[in-house]
């Protein structure tokens, strides 16, 4: 695992080191799996995947990379709903067009 320089790293990507982007990927995680894992579509990742991705993140004893992993585990829509909640919307140049 390579670990990131908060200071120097994407301003729009999960702090893994902090709790409360912990706390809200794990919730994020936990609704995922509550909600079912047969609906996939193409931005989600196989039901398979995402439970083996949870069971490792259970067992890990580094919440920064059980969030990580966690963070895989979530369909493509979550994620960006989650970025959006910590960083508000991007509509930036590039992004807007």
């Amino acid at each position: 695992m390579i670990r990131q320089d908060v200071e120097r790293g994407s301003l729009r990507s999960p702090q893994w080191f902090d709790p409360a982007h912990q706390a809200d990927i794990l919730v994020a995680f936990d609704s995922h799996l509550a909600t079912g894992l047969h609906d996939r579509s193409p931005l989600s990742p196989r039901p398979e995947r995402v439970r083996e991705l949870g069971q490792l993140a259970a067992a890990s004893a580094l919440p920064a990379r059980a969030a990580l992993l966690r963070w895989g585990a979530l369909p493509a829509a979550v994620r960006s709903h989650l970025l959006i909640s910590w960083y508000g919307s991007r509509t930036t140049g590039a992004n807007a067009a």
